[in-house]
């Protein structure tokens, strides 16, 4: 089903009409960083993002919102610019997602959303807090930040992208980054496994969630 996909708001006004993540591709790159908070008997306390939009979108949001006129983003220009995204992408859960099994955490939305304008690229950083306690040594965690449609990609460049705070030693991660090639095909055969009557899932979601990096996190108990 088509489906608008608005990233910012009136200001950038960038939309999407998606048909699909099998013919969709992004249209904005984010270097992306999470930080897994907990506290120090396992328990997981929240969840925080930091991404470094690219500079061809990054140059159209000055575009929008360069109220001044100066060629870059102030202060309170990109606090403005935060705020529209914030109220924005909502709707998506703000590409956030935590997980046990095949049950999906239900995450606050954050409560703000902080900006920066550095070097020609906007960076975005906000904390989501879980609706319920999650113990980290009872069973594993994932984690992950995807468009469904895949719009936007949000890319985090290895392990390190993902950090642990304050959370015990015996707390460990597994990276994963998935091959796009090879999880495509991957995709496509399962697609082309359907028997008569069974209907094709929903790939803007699927698809999009086969490609995303993601890490399980899990505490042992001490």
């Amino acid at each position: 089903m088509r489906r608008p996909i608005i990233l910012a708001g009136t200001g950038v006004a960038l939309l999407v009409a998606t048909c699909g993540a099998a013919s969709a591709h992004p249209h904005v790159f984010a270097d992306s960083r999470m930080e897994i908070v907990g506290t120090s008997d396992g328990l997981l306390s929240s969840v925080r993002n930091i991404w470094r939009f690219d500079e061809l979108f990054s140059s159209s949001v000055v575009v929008d919102f360069d109220k001044n006129g100066n060629g870059t983003l102030d202060d309170d220009e990109v606090q403005a610019v935060a705020e529209t995204v914030r109220q924005s992408i909502a709707e998506w859960d703000f590409y956030t997602f935590v997980s046990i099994g095949n049950r999906d955490l239900k995450l606050k939305p954050p409560e703000s959303i902080r900006g920066l304008f550095e070097k020609g690229q906007l960076l975005l950083f906000f904390e989501m807090k879980l609706e319920e306690a999650v113990d980290l040594k009872a069973q594993p965690v994932t984690f992950s930040v995807y468009d469904e449609s895949y719009f936007v990609a949000f890319d985090f460049a290895n392990e390190t992208a993902f950090q642990l705070l304050d959370l015990p030693k015996t707390c460990t991660k597994s990276y994963t980054r998935p091959d796009p090639d090879e999880d495509a095909s991957d995709w496509m055969n399962s697609v082309s496994m359907l028997k008569p009557g069974q209907s094709i899932p929903e790939d803007g979601v699927n698809f999009s969630q086969l490609l995303a990096t993601r890490v399980d996190v899990s505490c042992k108990a001490g």
